[in-house]
Parts: C-alpha cells; structure tokens; sequence
C-alpha cells in the first residue's frame, strides 16, 4: 500500500484552492456521488470565518460545485454545535440558507435529524455513542473543517470535527478525549476531507486569534490530511495523541515521512501557531 496523498493549495481564491487541492489528490475517482452526499463543516459558534472559528462559505460553496460537477444530485451540509438554536444563528450568520437554497443543496441543523445509538467495538473508551443519522449513514461523507488550535485536543481538524454528529451531550467526548476521538473516527469515516485553512485560529478553538494562512488542505486518509493541517500551524503531528491513536488503529496515517504531498511545499505555507496554554 503506498504513501496516502496530501495536497496544499495555498493562495486567495477559495475556489480555485479547494479544487485545485482535490485534483491533486484524485479525490473524483474515490468519491461516491451516486447517493447523498453529506458535506460537514464546522460552525461549533456563531462566529463569521474571518475569525478563524468557523467554516468558510466559499469553501462550502466550492465543495458543492465540485460535488455537483461530478454528478451529485443529493447533497446536504450538516453541522450542529451546542443547542438548536445557536446552531442555527451559525448558520444564519453566513448565510448558509441562502448558499444551500442557490447552490440546491439541503441544509440541515442536526438537531431536527434522527439520532441513533451505535456501538463501536474494540472502543478504547467510548463504547456507545448516538450519532446523527444523516452523518452516520452518508452514501459519502465530506469533512470541511477548520485550521484551528484546541484546549483539550491541542488541534481541532478533521477527527474532531465529527464530534459535531455526537448527540445529546457532545461533551461526552471531552472526557478522555483523544481516545474518544479515536473511538469516533472509527464509526465516521469521510470520504474525503477538506481543511479550511484561509484564516486559522491559534491558542484556542473559539477565542483564539485568526491567522491568515491562505492553505486548503485535502486528503482521503483522514489521519493523514489532519497531520499535514498540524505542519502547517507549525505542530509537530506526534504531539496529537488522538493522531496516533487512530493511526495505531489502521484508521490513517500521521508520520510526516510516510506522507506524500502535493502541491505548496510545507516549509512555504507553514505558520507557527501560538499553542494553548495547556501544550505549552
């Protein structure tokens, strides 16, 4: 089995990065668009993307084009944070309703889906979880989360940002959290994941300060695309004990060696992010 691809795009037109990047790593032959296609980005706050917390719309917008060019007809963008109703104000906040309605995709707040226990064997922690339907039973799942920092996991990429699908209480996962992400990751498993790097976050998920790093980031080995996001704040991917966990169960790979890139070399688009006070 060879190096899993990971490529940068780095420059100022979301569009052109985020399909550049995708061509880069052969995303159209490994994406199923034959059913629903379920787009999750990440809006854990009602807070524009300019902040470094939450996903940019023209990313969004971009991965349903893509997704649309390549023949989806069915494509919904799934999120939810703490409640319904802030999970909404996210929404509206950037416009995603009007994004949905123009680009004919669903918008879905994962509050109003069905949620379903699931049980995951082999669990180092998290033996049983209820998960949004829609997420869990995706024709294919696309992960669109942002460049940030976080408190307890140290980055909050990919893997973490399944915990959006987590119901009722999603601070189940903070408890013993880089195995639970591990656990989780296991059950969700994106197609495709795509970082929106444009504006990060450093020190901290919601109250960091932005950092303008001008990178999307894809990949279709989850680990491996998370690890790559972890070079370019400048953090060693080692150093995330979630990565390794997953990587240890066969769900990706994390070493910087074993990892082909694409695109902008690392040592270009790298930014050095100020860590949070609890990986200093």
């Amino acid at each position: 089995m060879g190096k899993p691809l990971v490529a940068i795009a780095h420059g100022r037109d979301p569009r052109r990065m985020v399909r550049e990047a995708l061509e880069r790593i052969g995303a159209a032959r490994a994406v199923d668009v034959s059913g629903r296609v379920v787009i999750k980005p990440n809006f854990v706050e009602p807070r524009k993307p300019e902040t470094g917390v939450t996903t940019d719309p023209q990313v969004i917008a971009a991965v349903v084009e893509w997704c649309r060019d390549l023949g989806a007809r069915d494509i919904t963008i799934a999120e939810s944070n703490w409640s319904r109703e802030n999970t909404q104000r996210a929404f509206e906040l950037v416009g995603l309703p009007q994004l949905a309605a123009r680009l004919g995709a669903r918008l879905l707040n994962l509050f109003d889906d069905e949620h379903v226990e699931v049980e995951i064997p082999g669990a180092l922690s998290l033996s049983r979880v209820r998960l949004a339907r829609t997420v869990l039973e995706a024709g294919c799942l696309v992960n669109l989360p942002k460049l940030k920092c976080h408190c307890l996991a140290y980055v909050t990429l990919g893997i973490k940002n399944l915990m959006g699908a987590v119901f009722p209480d999603k601070s189940t996962i903070h408890h013993k959290i880089h195995s639970r992400l591990r656990d989780l990751a296991t059950v969700l498993r994106p197609a495709v994941t795509v970082i929106d790097g444009l504006v990060g976050s450093e020190r901290h998920e919601t109250s960091g300060s932005p950092v303008e790093s001008n990178v999307i980031i894809a990949g279709l080995d989850p680990v491996a695309t998370d690890a790559v996001g972890c070079l370019a704040m400048g953090i060693d991917p080692a150093d995330v004990e979630h990565l390794r966990l997953a990587s240890e169960a066969g769900l990706g790979e994390y070493r910087r060696a074993r990892i082909t890139l694409r695109g902008a070399p690392i040592e270009q688009v790298c930014k050095p992010y100020r860590r949070p006070h609890s990986y200093r």
